[in-house]
């Protein structure tokens, strides 16, 4: 038999049958509420009643609202917790969020239905303004001060990677370890809204890394630095991770320092906290005449060392944080291009006063070569070895691993212009 369905020339809502006005609920997770009109209970959906006595079997549920879209404005839910644990009741969205204590009564009514979320009007039954109240709708990112709500951020010191949830919205979360990587959660867990706030307050870089094929600002992870600061927000309509006020560095800051060595106590200085790009070490008064270890911090950073000491004992190291790498050694009167990629120190030139120090090169990549020709010039063929490319092809190869009888070999036809015959 079919019900028929009659609309009211006042409110212009819905007449529901009797069937649909009223029910009690007890329910042990997360529930969908539907309109009774498109309802199927069949599989288990639940409809959303005029009236819902409400008994929620544990702690931390949540009753969605019906589709707003799909209802008519006007259309209105009273809730009851006749229960002893607290529930919210959320949007279509999983937003804006109302908490019923225990005891308490809510009235909802729709007041836009334009959007799924909708915008929902609710009224306490039973109950006036006062601290109590503001303290039962106080969730994440919520507090209570002289009975009002009020903003608040918790604030986590982490050194390993936390488990990031659903219940993690508003939580700021300030790293305290070394190099680490925070996976995010993946989207279809989350509600709208949700996001957390982070500080690199660490010695290496940090990684965020979703879930995949989810992004965060459109790339499978993002990398911060120490002192790096920010939000992360669940962008709702991309299904995807963005950052608010954390902006990636666009122009490298030359930062330098001078240190004494001789005023330095103890065999060890510690430079993770603050890591000049360009790092001169003298010595002022020649006290010093043991090895100075220099550590870094484990991110990626290019730096210039130099060495200006006079002792010939004025070695300086350099190893990044927690690297497993052996520490790089900087002898006196030299100079040192380095690349860190976080974990190990590469050197990319050294020179000193005097001299150049190129890396050892092949015949196709000779480290002496042209703008318009990179595979033609010299490199190292091997110790005492010197080897002359062209075309990425050695072509003279001069050899003296034996002073007693040093070795040319050339490796094609040699034309002398002003010789008879001219061809060799």
């Amino acid at each position: 038999m079919t019900t028929p369905i009659y609309t009211s020339p006042f409110t212009g809502t819905v007449v529901t049958p009797t069937d649909v006005s009223y029910s009690s609920l007890s329910f042990g997770v997360t529930t969908q509420l539907y309109w009774p009109a498109i309802v199927n209970q069949g599989i288990g959906q639940t409809p959303a009643t005029r009236i819902i006595d409400c008994t929620a079997t544990t702690t931390g549920l949540a009753l969605n609202l019906p589709e707003a879209d799909q209802g008519t404005v006007g259309a209105d839910i009273l809730f009851r917790n006749i229960g002893t644990n607290s529930f919210v009741v959320e949007d279509f969205l999983g937003g804006n969020s109302v908490t019923i204590a225990a005891g308490i009564s809510k009235y909802f009514y729709l007041q836009n239905n334009t959007t799924p979320a909708g915008t929902w009007g609710n009224v306490t039954f039973g109950a006036g303004t006062s601290s109590a109240d503001a303290a039962s709708l106080a969730g994440a990112g919520l507090t209570t001060v002289n009975g009002q709500l009020a903003t608040t951020q918790n604030i986590v010191d982490v050194s390993v990677a936390p488990t990031i949830t659903n219940l993690s919205r508003a939580i700021t979360y300030n790293w305290v370890g070394g190099v680490g990587n925070i996976p995010l959660p993946s989207v279809s867990s989350l509600s709208s809204g949700w996001y957390i706030a982070f500080r690199n307050s660490g010695s290496g870089t940090l990684t965020f890394t979703p879930t995949s094929p989810q992004t965060i600002n459109g790339k499978t992870s993002i990398n911060t630095n120490p002192g790096d600061s920010g939000f992360i927000f669940f962008d709702y309509s991309s299904n995807a991770f963005i950052t608010v006020g954390w902006v990636t560095p666009n122009n490298v800051v030359f930062t330098s320092a001078t240190y004494d060595v001789d005023a330095i106590s103890g065999g060890t200085l510690n430079l993770v906290s603050n890591a000049p790009i360009i790092q001169t070490y003298v010595s002022q008064s020649g006290t010093r005449s043991s090895t100075l270890a220099v550590t870094l911090p484990a991110i990626t950073q290019l730096y210039v060392m130099v060495n200006n000491c006079t002792n010939v004992n004025d070695v300086i190291t350099f190893q990044n944080q927690g690297s497993s790498q052996s520490p790089l050694a900087l002898p006196i009167g030299q100079t040192y291009t380095l690349l860190s990629d976080g974990a190990f120190l590469y050197v990319l030139n050294s020179s000193s006063s005097s001299s150049f120090k190129a890396i050892n090169g092949t015949a196709s990549a000779p480290p002496y070569s042209f703008l318009n020709d990179n595979n033609t010039g010299m490199y190292l063929v091997g110790t005492s070895i010197l080897g002359l490319a062209a075309n990425g092809t050695e072509i003279i190869d001069i050899n003296a691993t034996n002073l007693s009888l040093p070795i040319t070999t050339i490796k094609g036809q040699v034309n002398a212009t002003i010789i008879s015959g001219g061809t060799f």
